[in-house]
This record gives structure tokens, sequence and C-alpha cells, in this order.
């Protein structure tokens, strides 16, 4: 039936699912897990349907890639890019905070892969997801710079969180308050490239009231995102963010940061260090053009 009638892929499938005496949910499943079929298609909206449809697609993405059929250019002959691009959707619509890497992981182990294959296949699988979110928030009208600045954190695999992300750095860059923070977190970013080895810092170290008064707006920082973080309110992240360009000014106007002592400078370098990861919470700010 399905050969002849494509359409009805999934529809049979649920059909005789009911037909068997399977509970509804089963049957809606069944039909649901081919979602999306096309793009602009309906997606699931029953969560067996959400999650054999994740699972079904990303094995099949998985198995493809590692007998070394990956899409080239134009060339994507099993829809991979398709299933991919359905995955994320499905994730986002059911906020679904599914750890990427972990499940690719799973996947290959399941498929057998050799072990000597697994970095070379993760890499390239994580590459060609994060590549289609690339492209579907470009679409979403949101800024290139701003899509790299979420994306540079390679360490984050949750689609989801990437997309809120993504959109509370957009809104947040248009903000008047927003130039003069990015301006001093690039600041930040270009010394702590002098940075080497352990960046421990030592408050017996400081000697500008700058510096002291920098490194408490840090920390009281870190501790008030905790809550906004935890619920991915990242608007808030960035909005606390603006109480540290003030004190990163300021240190700058008055502390010498390569100074002559050189446990003082190295202390001063491991001070920016912490600024820089704080600012990066959200995104990684220097890669936003002013």
């Amino acid at each position: 039936m399905v050969c002849e009638f494509t359409e009805l892929q999934g529809v049979m499938g649920r059909e005789y699912a009911l037909l068997d005496g399977e509970k509804t949910e089963v049957a809606q499943g069944i039909f649901e897990h081919y979602l999306p079929r096309f793009a602009g298609d309906e997606l699931p909206t029953t969560d067996i349907g959400r999650l054999v449809g994740i699972a079904d697609k990303i094995d099949n993405i998985a198995a493809t890639f590692s007998r070394g059929l990956i899409p080239t250019g134009s060339q994507d002959p099993y829809a991979l890019r398709r299933q991919a691009i359905g995955i994320i959707n499905i994730l986002v619509d059911g906020n679904y905070h599914l750890p990427l890497i972990k499940t690719i992981i799973a996947v290959l182990g399941m498929l057998n892969v050799p072990a000597a294959k697994n970095g070379e296949l993760l890499a390239q699988l994580q590459e060609f997801f994060l590549q289609r979110v690339k492209n579907m928030m470009g679409d979403q009208g949101i800024r290139y710079d701003v899509i790299d600045a979420v994306l540079n954190e390679k360490a984050n695999d949750d689609i989801v969180d990437l997309f809120v992300r993504a959109k509370a750095l957009a809104e947040y860059v248009t903000t008047p308050e927003a130039a003069e923070s990015i301006q001093a977190f690039t600041r930040v970013a270009n010394l702590c490239k002098k940075a080497e080895g352990e960046t421990i810092i030592k408050e017996s170290l400081f000697v500008e009231t700058a510096e002291k008064e920098l490194y408490e707006v840090v920390c009281r920082l870190q501790k008030e995102t905790i809550p906004a973080l935890v619920a991915y309110n990242y608007a808030d992240v960035l909005r606390l963010m603006n109480e540290v360009s003030a004190p990163v000014n300021k240190f700058f106007d008055t502390v010498m940061v390569m100074d002559k002592d050189e446990n003082v400078k190295n202390n001063r370098l491991a001070l920016l260090v912490q600024v820089k990861e704080t600012a990066s919470m959200v995104a990684d700010l220097s890669a936003i053009v002013l």
C-alpha cells in the first residue's frame, strides 16, 4: 500500500495498529515518528512520536555516516540534512534538552562502530548538526555574529539551549548598554591571550583599589546569575553583565596589567580570565561585531 501511495507512510501503520488492538497513543506514535516528512510539514505532538522519531532519525544519520556516506555539496541521497533538521525542530518544539554528544556516542556504540573511528565520526556528526543549527538560526533572522558567539562554545551540545541563548543575545545586542559592555569584554578577552599556565587569583596580591573592586563585582555576579542560568533566563544574565563594564573600564584606566612584578602581573591576568569566563556564561561576547 505505502509503496504505491507514499503519502500514506505512517498513516497505514497507525490504522493497522488500531485494528490490531494497540493503544491509541502507540498507534499515533507510529504515525508521528515519520514526521516531519518534508520542509514545513507538521511536527509530532506526543512524547512517543517525538522520542521514537528522534531515535529513528539519529540512528539513520549515524549509521549512514559510519559507512562513509556523508552528504557533500548538493548531494544528499539519503535526505540526512532533512532528517537532522527534523530532529532539531522536534527538540525545540518539544523543549527537549537532549545532550547531543552523549546521544551520538550511545548510537555509535549500538551500531558497533570500531572505537578507533568514534572520535572522527563524533566530530563529523557534531559539525553536521551544528551547521544545520547555524543555518536555521540564520533563517530566523539572527545575526551571523550572534550565531558565532553562541556556537563558539563547542562543549554545549544542548540544541534547545543554543537557540534560547541566541534569541536572548540577539535581543541584548540591540540595547543601549550592550555596546559598552561588549567593548569592555572584548578588551578583556584580548588581554587574556597573554595568560599562561594556571590562572589562580590571590587576593593578597591585589594592589590597586580598582582590581579589588572588579574582583568583588565578578564574584558577586557569579553567585547572582546562578538562578537565571538554571532557569535558562539568559536575558537576565546578560543584563547583569552590564554591571561589569564600569569596573572593567576603571581597571584598565588605573591598573597596569603587565606589571614588572611577575606575580602581580599573573594575578591580574588571572583576574581578567575570571572576568572573561563570567562574561562568557551565555556566549562569547568578544565575537559580537559593533
